[in-house]
């Protein structure tokens, strides 16, 4: 496992990561997955947030709310299952970083950073996470490990649907592309 430090989780130059609205400092994990699929398709297909229910079992509905669709400064509705969130998307740059965080929410505050490259006919993904899961701080390591797991239970499902064209969801929805 890889912790980083605020300074070493931006993607690019002097792109920092803020701690939450309450400025406390958030828990950061990352995974990583190579998915054997062009990096401009990937990418185009990961970042679409709208079709982030086809391979989040948690994610039950994304709808685009303001701003160019896909764009910076682009804002999402996310109804997940146990809460909502507004996401805004702060950074993208085709086929290698894309930059979302909570701007509204009823669950965690999130910052999620996924970097894009591509390594022969492949393409890698670093996903790094900043959350808030509003937890005392005894309960942390557990409640971040178990989200942890949870992404790359998703980022498996992400690979599976490209890869394979569908999927069948933790919680039993089926999506084909």
């Amino acid at each position: 496992m890889v912790w980083l430090r605020r300074e070493e989780l931006a993607l690019g130059p002097r792109l920092t990561v803020p701690p939450n609205r309450k400025g406390e400092p958030m828990l950061e994990f990352e995974n990583q997955i190579t998915i054997d699929r062009q990096v401009g398709e990937v990418f185009e297909f990961a970042t679409d947030l709208t079709s982030v229910p086809k391979w989040n079992y948690f994610v039950r509905r994304v709808t685009h709310v303001s701003g160019a669709p896909g764009e910076e400064g682009a804002v999402y509705h996310q109804v997940r299952k146990q809460d909502e969130q507004q996401l805004r998307i702060v950074r993208k740059v085709d086929g290698e970083t894309f930059v979302v965080e909570t701007i509204l929410s009823t669950g965690p505050d999130l910052r999620r950073e996924m970097a894009f490259s591509q390594v022969g006919k492949s393409t890698h993904i670093v996903d790094r996470w900043r959350l808030d899961l509003g937890v005392p701080a005894l309960l942390e390591p557990l409640a971040v490990g178990r989200v942890k797991k949870a992404v790359r239970e998703n980022l498996g499902k992400l690979k599976t649907l490209l890869e394979v064209g569908t999927v069948t969801l933790q919680d039993g929805r089926t999506f084909a592309i």
